[in-house]
């Protein structure tokens, strides 16, 4: 082979590996006092906002916050109520309002409720009920006296009035929120809106513009539990706290298992990016770091296909991706790790060791 091709390559492999290695660093953080290296990256944002056929695939594996995306961002029409929407309301509030009295009477904790009229009644009664979920469970570990069952009812009555609180008072900024979700389905629904680019482009724009809305309600609400949970591990007594039984349910409890396993899958992506560049850098199993760098390229394409727009809006149709891929595609052909790589000396060992015999 040429000299210069040879050159080519390796400087092609060297240049490919420290684009990975550099792009896999810059997800990890490093703190000089502790001298820990934690993760400061998530595919979250990336996978919330993938399109085409595997959109749906990709989403069941990202947190959704009390299944925010189905009970809270719906489409909902703003309009004045009619005179039998507004006779149904004042019905329901007295029979909340009998319920809950009826209860306090029998000395028994009173229901609690969002008023079915409330744009975002649905999501927060969802909530409500997980909360309710996980303190049941607390309760019913085994050793928990009344006095701590006691303690973990009356933290979710203040977190539960926290919440209504909170999202009594971001009602209208939530129904503004809704009927915007609502007027881009009706653009959407309109004869000849998606055959128009520019229609379909600034549909997407908007679309992204609506869904960081709901960034800051979901970081309260999640400040909100977070106080919830530390409130319930506050109850357990010190023996108890040294009980590994008890904390492991406890873990296992209040652990967001969507959360475990986005973490999961960012550690592997940014293990993978890393790998796969120190791998190429060093000239080692070349052609295993080709494969998983064009693994890692294709999900991201696969993920937001350049010819849909997708809700971050339009992409561009030639992704740099493309480019990559090509030089991954070299580099896996020509085995460029056997020049001036670790390659070359595996390659030496493996023929030494298992070398078939030159036919005469």
């Amino acid at each position: 082979m040429p000299l210069g091709l040879i050159v080519a390559i390796v400087l092609l492999r060297l240049a490919t590996g420290w684009h990975f290695y550099r792009e896999g660093t810059k997800k990890l953080s490093y703190n000089p006092e502790t001298r820990q290296v934690s993760l400061n990256f998530s595919a979250e944002g990336f996978l919330r906002n993938s399109a085409g056929p595997l959109r749906d695939v990709i989403r069941s594996r990202i947190p959704n916050f009390h299944n925010w995306e189905t009970l809270l961002a719906e489409p909902w029409q703003f309009r004045a109520p009619t005179p039998e929407e507004e006779k149904e309301q004042a019905e329901w509030e007295r029979e909340y309002a009998a319920r809950r009295k009826e209860a306090e009477d029998d000395d028994e904790a009173p229901p609690f409720e969002f008023s079915p009229r409330l744009a975002y009644s649905k999501w927060a009664t969802r909530v409500a009920q997980d909360w309710q979920e996980m303190v049941d469970g607390v309760k019913a570990i085994d050793g928990m006296s009344g006095e701590q069952q006691a303690a973990a009812d009356e933290a979710l009555v203040l977190r539960r009035q926290q919440l209504a609180d909170y999202l009594a008072g971001e009602a209208r900024a939530i129904e503004e929120y809704k009927h915007e979700l609502w007027r881009m389905a009706e653009m959407e629904a309109a004869g000849g809106a998606q055959g128009v680019p520019f229609e379909k482009e600034r549909i997407a724009e908007k679309k992204a513009e609506t869904t960081a809305a709901t960034a800051p309600w979901l970081a309260q609400v999640r400040g909100i539990e977070r106080s919830l949970q530390k409130d319930l591990r506050g109850i357990l007594n010190a023996e108890q706290l040294e009980d590994a039984t008890v904390n492991d349910a406890y873990d296992s409890l209040l652990a967001d298992k969507q959360g475990r396993s986005l973490h999961r899958m960012n550690v592997a992506i940014t293990g993978l990016i890393i790998g796969v560049g120190v791998c190429l850098m060093l000239g080692l199993f070349t052609r295993l770091a080709a494969v998983g760098g064009l693994v890692f390229l294709g999900s991201v394409i696969a993920a937001q296909p350049p010819w849909i727009v997708s809700p971050a809006g339009p992409i561009d149709p030639f992704l740099y991706q493309l480019v990559e891929i090509a030089g991954l595609l070299v580099l896996f052909a020509s085995r460029a790790g056997q020049w001036a790589g670790l390659d070359y000396f595996i390659r030496a060992l493996t023929r030494r060791c298992c070398g078939r015999k030159e036919s005469v």
